[in-house]
């Protein structure tokens, strides 16, 4: 069934609602936790993503967009959903505009619902919105009129930071020309279909630099991931980002995503630079 599904636009998009309408999301308990961790004057960050789907004429199904980490960021070479942190200035003006309809986007159905919320969740929402739209125009240039908010899925903490990421998802309609800038390396056009496939999937083992020189590699992650082909290149998707797409697809497909048990192994070296942004040069 959900092979299908993924050809089908508007039915995908139908049902994609109406999953997450039926999702639980823990915004309000994440950010009062944050801002007890702020209070404490511990290092804490939260940002929101957009998980883009876009149908994809050519492939004739969805695809999701995945942005690939620069040399010039923190997390150099990871894969990556559009988002960030909110940034009041700007943000609330454009969660103004969602409220007041005066953008296409306002007019979903799961952004009405939204919009009539009481309490900080709405605007907390609605910041986040706001937030993730700005940063996909400057990461990608993808309009905020082109993106169609369709529901949100749970929160989901950072293992090598504090942190904590607001996922929500957005169907892009109409055309558009991505256009990466100094944060993105590229952008990868995934089919939604390649998550339904075990054999993409793998445990990769992640050498950290130490702190004893650029090239001694002495502490190990193992963790899962997925492989994706990308221009004859391997790429490999994990971390909070692989977290947060297993979510959706376990959540909207029904797929148990978690409990394959990957007969492959690979092995990447993460940059020197990897956890300060600084290039290695």
């Amino acid at each position: 069934m959900h092979e299908d599904l993924v050809t089908q636009e508007k039915e995908l998009r139908d049902h994609v609602v109406r999953s997450l309408a039926g999702t639980p999301v823990d915004y309000t308990e994440e950010m009062r936790f944050i801002r007890e961790r702020v209070e404490e004057r511990k290092k804490w960050r939260s940002s929101g993503v957009l998980i883009p789907l876009e149908f994809d004429p050519g492939l004739q199904e969805y695809v999701v967009i995945l942005n690939k980490r620069s040399a010039s960021v923190q997390q150099p070479g990871d894969l990556c959903c559009p988002g960030g942190r909110t940034d009041r200035r700007y943000d609330r003006a454009l969660a103004f505009l969602l409220v007041a309809r005066l953008l296409p986007v306002a007019r979903s159905a799961p952004l009405r619902r939204l919009v009539r919320l009481r309490g900080p969740e709405r605007d907390a929402l609605l910041m986040l919105l706001a937030g993730v739209l700005r940063e996909s125009w400057e990461e990608m240039r993808l309009p905020p009129w082109r993106v169609e908010y369709l529901g949100s899925i749970p929160a989901q903490r950072l293992l090598a930071f504090p942190g904590t990421i607001f996922p929500l998802v957005g169907r892009i309609q109409g055309t558009w020309k991505p256009r990466p800038n100094w944060e993105v390396e590229k952008i990868l056009r995934v089919p939604l279909r390649h998550f339904f496939a075990s054999e993409n999937y793998a445990l990769c083992r992640f050498c950290i630099p130490s702190s004893a020189g650029e090239n001694t590699n002495t502490d190990l992650w193992e963790m899962p991931c997925l492989l994706i082909e990308d221009g004859g290149r391997e790429e490999v998707l994990w971390g909070a980002t692989f977290r947060i797409l297993v979510r959706f697809i376990e959540r909207v497909f029904g797929i148990p995503v978690a409990s394959i048990q990957p007969a492959r192994r690979v092995t990447r070296n993460l940059p020197a630079h990897y956890f300060s942004g600084r290039s290695a040069s």
